[in-house]
C-alpha cells in the first residue's frame, strides 16, 4: 500500500500492547510497528495472577507460584484446595514489564513512543489514519488495546475493585505456602466482599481488600476495607513497601463490534479480555498476542479479542447476575463450589480450559433457585451511579 508511515500501530502500550509488539520483535517481523503509550515511564505499579499448568512459560515465569490456595466465609475456617499439576501463579509488573520491553528495545523496525495519547483512529480508502499529541501517522493497520471508557465500565453487570499492599507485616505472619483466595467472605450495604493474601516470601506479602458491587465504589471504602483486615490481623503497623489498586469490569458488555475499518481491531480489557465471571485475563491476553503475531508474521491482517464461547457466556452472565442480585448469598455459592468441586476441576474453570463434565459440575454444585430467578430476567439489577 502506497503512502503509509508504518504498516500497523498499536494504540496503548499496556499488557496487551507490549505482549504483541513483544511477540513481532520475538518473531523479526519485517513490517514497521508504531507502539503508541501515554505513560513516560513503565513502574512496579500492578501485578497479575492465574491459573495455569505447573510447566506452562508463565509458570516458569512467575515471581512466586503455589499450590494450594484457601477459600472461607467470614468466621469459618474454610477449605484448602490443590490440583495435581496446576498452581497459582504470580508475576510482578516490573519483570513483565521489563522483559517485553528489552525484546521491543532489539527491534529496530519497532518504535516505543512514550508520553503520547491517541486522539482518534479514522478510516481510510484503505488502511488507517491515527493521530495523538505526536501528530498524524497513516498505517495498513492499527490494534487498539486502549481500556474501556469509565462510561462502558459503569456498564458492567459488576465491578470487581480493590485496594492492596505489599508489605512487611509482623511477627504474627506465618509464610505456609497458601494463597488465601477468597477469605473472610462476607456482604454488606456495598455488596461482596472478601481479602486476598499471597504470601510471597517469608517477609512480605501482598494483602487485598476486593469487593464486587454493582456501583463504582470511592477509594475510601477499600482503604477502610484494607484498614480494617490489618488491623484484626495485628499488621496496621506493617512497613509498606508498594501500593496496588484497580477497578476490573466483570460483564462488560460487548459494545459495537462493527468496525470503522476493516483495518481496525481491538484488543486487551475494552475488548472483553478479562473473564467475566473472574476478572481474570493474562492467559488470555497471552493467547490472543501469540495469535495476532502469527496472523501478521504470514502476511495477514491482524486479529482482534475473539468473542466469548457461547456456553460460557451464557454461564458467566447468569452467574454475574445472581452475584448482582443476592450478594449475601455469595459467599455462600463460593464456599458450595469449593466443597463441590475437585482442586483440578476448579483451576481448569479459572482458566479458561473447562471441560463439558466440569460445567455440568460447576451447575450441579450451586442452588438452582437463584439461577432460575436470573435467567427469568433478561438484565440484571440496574448499576447506580458512581458512589461518591
Amino acid at each position: 500500500m502506497n503512502g503509509v508511515d508504518v504498516d500497523l500501530v498499536i494504540v496503548g502500550g499496556g499488557l496487551a500492547g507490549l505482549s504483541l509488539a513483544s511477540r513481532l520483535a520475538a518473531q523479526n517481523f519485517d513490517g514497521s510497528v508504531l507502539l503508541v503509550e501515554p505513560r513516560l515511564e513503565y513502574t512496579d505499579d500492578r501485578s497479575w495472577c492465574l491459573f495455569t499448568p505447573e510447566q506452562s512459560p508463565w509458570a516458569v515465569a512467575a515471581t512466586r507460584r503455589w499450590q494450594r490456595w484457601r477459600i472461607a466465609a467470614r468466621a469459618d475456617a474454610g477449605l484448602e484446595l490443590s490440583a495435581a499439576g496446576w498452581c497459582y501463579a504470580y508475576l510482578r509488573s516490573s519483570a513483565v514489564y521489563a522483559a517485553a520491553l528489552a525484546k521491543i528495545a532489539e527491534a529496530p523496525r519497532i518504535q516505543l513512543l512514550r508520553g503520547h495519547r491517541v486522539d482518534s483512529i479514522r478510516a481510510l480508502d484503505p488502511g488507517v489514519e491515527v493521530s495523538s499529541s505526536a501528530g498524524t501517522v497513516r498505517a495498513r493497520w492499527a490494534v487498539d488495546t486502549r481500556p474501556p471508557s469509565i462510561q462502558r465500565i459503569a456498564q458492567a453487570t459488576l465491578r470487581q475493585s480493590f485496594a492492596g499492599r505489599e508489605m512487611v507485616p509482623s511477627g504474627s505472619f506465618v509464610d505456609d505456602g497458601v494463597v488465601e483466595l477468597m477469605t473472610d467472605m462476607h456482604a454488606d450495604a456495598h455488596g461482596f466482599v472478601f481479602t486476598y493474601v499471597l504470601p510471597l516470601s517469608p517477609e512480605r506479602a501482598m494483602v487485598e481488600a476486593t469487593r464486587f458491587s454493582t456501583t463504582t465504589l470511592d477509594p475510601s471504602v477499600l482503604e477502610a476495607d484494607l484498614d480494617a483486615v490489618l488491623e484484626a490481623r495485628g499488621w496496621a503497623s506493617a512497613q509498606v513497601l508498594r501500593r496496588e489498586s484497580a477497578t476490573l469490569p466483570m460483564g462488560l458488555p460487548v459494545g459495537d463490534r462493527v468496525k470503522a475499518s476493516p483495518a481496525v481491531v481491538r484488543a486487551g480489557i475494552g475488548a472483553g479480555a478479562l473473564r467475566a465471571a473472574s476478572g481474570y485475563g493474562f492467559a488470555r491476553i497471552q493467547a490472543w498476542a501469540d495469535r495476532c503475531a502469527q496472523a501478521l508474521a504470514r502476511g495477514a491482517a491482524p486479529c482482534g479479542h475473539p468473542r466469548e464461547p457461547r456456553l460460557q457466556a451464557w454461564m458467566d452472565t447468569t452467574f454475574l447476575r445472581v452475584l448482582a442480585a443476592e450478594p449475601e448469598r455469595t459467599p455462600a455459592f463460593f464456599t458450595a463450589l469449593a466443597r463441590a468441586l475437585p482442586g483440578t476441576v476448579f483451576a481448569r474453570f479459572m482458566a479458561d480450559a473447562a471441560r463439558p463434565t466440569d460445567l455440568a459440575r460447576i451447575v450441579a454444585a450451586l442452588p438452582p433457585a437463584p439461577f432460575l430467578r436470573a435467567l427469568m430476567h433478561s438484565r440484571p439489577r440496574p448499576s447506580a451511579a458512581v458512589t461518591m
